[in-house]
């Protein structure tokens, strides 16, 4: 997929510090910064735990308070925090798949997908053909078919930009019809 542009998305382009200023302003407590976290790859995250309940006001603020940084909250209100951002970035995500995929052609024979209608196995073979011969098995894993086969990313994504175009393609088919699929890091190791 293409570098996404933070204004597209309604993302502003400011400092960790300045985010959280602006989270300190949506009455979610104090906020402090892990500076270059290790465990996310040395990004700023934005942690404020300290308060225990949160008005969907307050998290649709946070949405807008934090740009593009990651925040982490207490489990509950972070599960509300992250059901509201998808639900306002999911649409501008499935137009962006959209039309990532007219552009090349493949959105008149993107398949239909309906959960719990359409069969998952026949779904994601339609998708693979649909991306190219280096995306056939990518769905399938003994991890199921919503999960990245690890043994597919460990042949087609060596070195990691060999893929980029075929996984691009993946997620932007699954993107645009709604069906969701995760990845396990380093099971193919």
């Amino acid at each position: 997929m293409a570098a996404q542009d933070p204004s597209a998305l309604g993302l502003d382009r400011i400092t960790a510090q300045e985010a959280a200023n602006r989270l300190m302003k949506c009455g979610l407590g104090p906020v402090t910064i892990r500076w270059n976290d290790p465990n996310s790859g040395g990004e700023d995250i934005l942690v404020a735990t300290e308060v225990k309940s949160a008005t969907d006001e307050q998290l649709r603020c946070a949405d807008k308070a934090i740009s593009y940084y990651t925040v982490e909250l207490s489990p509950e209100i972070d599960r509300r925090f992250h059901a509201l951002r998808e639900d306002r970035l999911a649409p501008v995500f499935q137009e962006q798949a959209r039309s990532w995929l007219s552009a090349r052609g493949l959105l008149k024979r993107l398949p239909k997908y309906q959960a719990g209608v359409t069969d998952d196995g026949a779904f994601t073979r339609q998708i693979e053909t649909l991306c190219g011969p280096h995306a056939k098995g990518a769905f399938q894993s003994t991890f199921g078919y919503h999960v990245l086969s690890p043994d597919w990313v460990k042949r087609e994504l060596a070195p990691p930009d060999k893929g980029n175009q075929v996984l691009a393609c993946l997620m932007n088919a699954t993107r645009a019809t709604g069906f969701d699929f995760g990845f396990i890091g380093n099971e193919a190791d």
